[in-house]
Formats: structure tokens, sequence, C-alpha cells
């Protein structure tokens, strides 16, 4: 088995937009070239992987594949960078898991991180990280903040830039961070430029909840824990696997000094459904969400319903 020798750290990028929509193809764009950009203005040692899911039939497998168009802007972005190409038409969160083992199973990397792709990261990003570990050798995990998530210990307000195209709901306080979505005109000049108002913060202990993608691990933490948990299509797989990390009693950090950028909720049709703010009710695949709670409520013992009320 081929292995990547002298990694310091893998960053794998999750992609998706199989109606090549045009908002999606933005972020996509933004998030390459930011972590490409991070990867090259640092000494550490960082191999960047991008993931793509290659199902294009009719029907359900549509919705977490990727479009002609969106491949061919990929493809060029990259260059000579990695792409793993994959077909799985039932699952969303197969792509960071895929991402998460060839991080660990093909190169030496002693950490590993997988973004989505509607983040974007400052150039600094990699060597505030690394900081972070380096200053708290006993941590296995550190997840940095973040924008227009609904985790409050890692959501920090950001000011929206007047150049940025921000849609709001119809429902609900238009200035609560979830009923705001950022559909384009981010800059990776306005992610630094906010990022660096950060760094002379510190880091706290993590306590929950989980935030999957951005999160940066440990290999050993990896090889402790596992796989993702293969039966859940797009819901409760970062909850799940919180909750094993938690089982083995890894301690990690919140950087409150490092930011990733998040558009926010929606954004794209290519999430189930045209419009943004409603994802899940009504939706084509609302089935197998209701199949995620059950799986969740089946490993863990719980009791949760769906909170976009059941059909």
């Amino acid at each position: 088995m081929l292995v990547s020798k002298n990694v310091d750290y893998y960053a794998g990028i999750f992609c998706f937009n199989p109606l090549d929509d045009p908002y999606h193809l933005e972020r996509i764009e933004r998030c390459l070239t930011s972590v490409i950009r991070a990867a090259k203005n640092t000494k550490l040692r960082i191999k960047v992987v991008v993931g793509l899911n290659m199902s294009m039939i009719d029907g359900e497998a549509k919705i977490v594949g990727v479009g002609n168009e969106t491949v061919q802007k990929i493809e060029a972005l990259c260059g000579d960078i990695e792409i793993l190409e994959y077909r799985q038409t039932n699952s969303c969160s197969k792509g960071y898991s895929m991402l998460l083992e060839h991080g660990k199973l093909k190169t030496d990397a002693s950490k590993i991180v997988v973004f989505a792709d509607d983040y974007i990261i400052p150039f600094f990003w990699f060597d505030m990280m690394d900081l972070n570990f380096k200053n708290n050798q006993n941590v296995t995990f550190i997840t940095p903040i973040t924008s227009f998530v609904s985790q409050d210990n890692l959501r920090v307000n950001v000011e929206n830039h007047p150049d940025w195209d921000v849609r709001v709901s119809n429902k609900g306080d238009h200035k609560k961070w979830n009923y705001q979505t950022i559909y384009g005109g981010v800059e990776l000049k306005h992610i630094d430029d906010i990022s660096k108002k950060f760094v002379k913060n510190g880091t706290i202990r993590w306590t929950g909840p989980p935030s999957f993608e951005t999160t940066v691990f440990d290999r050993k933490l990896l090889e402790s824990v596992g796989p993702i948990h293969d039966e859940y299509f797009f819901c409760f797989y970062d909850n799940d696997y919180f909750k094993m990390i938690q089982q083995k009693r890894f301690k990690g950090l919140i950087a409150k000094n490092c930011f990733a950028f998040h558009y926010g909720k929606g954004g794209t049709k290519s999430l189930f459904k045209e419009t943004a703010d409603e994802k899940y009710k009504n939706s084509p695949v609302e089935h197998k969400l209701l199949s995620d709670v059950k799986v969740w409520n089946r490993r863990w013992g719980e009791s949760v319903k769906p909170w976009w009320g059941e059909k």
C-alpha cells in the first residue's frame, strides 16, 4: 500500500453540487482556493485531497453527487492535487468518512482534518492550529470558531461585508444567525481580515456540541475511535462520532483564536429543495433523514424526535 510520507497535516475537502448550482459552485471555488493557499503559506507539510461523489443517476443519487460543470471547475482548480472519486448513492456522510480513512491509511500525517465545501479559511489557518496543538500537547482534537452555525460555543458574530449577497428567511427574526445565508460575494481577503481579529484570543476546553467539519484530529484518536458509523445519510454522523470520542475520554479544545468562515444555512438548491430555510420537511430525502433519527436512537438508547415535524 502506497503511503504519502513526511506529511504533517492531511486536509480533505468533500464537495457535492449535483445541480451545478452557481451559488454552491462559488462556495466550492472559494473553499478549495483558500485551503490550497493556506497549505502553500506554511512550512508545515500539508497534503490536500478532494473527495467527489460521482453518482449521477436519476433519483436520490443526484442529491449527493456532483454535476459536470462542478467536476470541470474542481479539476481546473486542483491542478496536481489528488482527487478521490467514489460512487455512493445513499449517503452524504460517507464522503467525510472516505476522506478521514484515506488520510489515516494513505498518509503518515499526524493531524487530519476534513472540510465541507462551504468553509473558507485564512492563509495562516494551519499555523494557528499547529501552534494550539504545540501549546496543548495533551489534547487530541481542536475545533475552530466559525460563523452561521447552531453551536453557541463555536459561533462568532461577523459583520456582513458590503459586497456580500446576504439573504434571509421569510420566517422569524431576520437578525438571528439561523435566518441568514451568504449566497456570494465573499473574497478570501474578507476572511483574512475577519480572522486576524481573533488571533490574540485563547482556547477553551471542548465540552460539546460536535462540529465535525474543520475539526483537526490527532492520528492516535482516529486510530482508536475508528471510522464514522456508516448507516447515517446526513444527520447525526458527527454527533455519533463525538459520542465515541467521549467514550474514549479524549480531550479536545475550542480554538477561539482560529476562525473558519461558514456560509450559513442552506444556500444551494442541491440540498434537497429549492428553498434554503427548510431543508428537511417534504424534501425528496426526508425518509432518509427520518431513518437517521431512528439509527441514532437505536445506537444510543435515546428518543429524539424529528425536529422538523413528522410526516
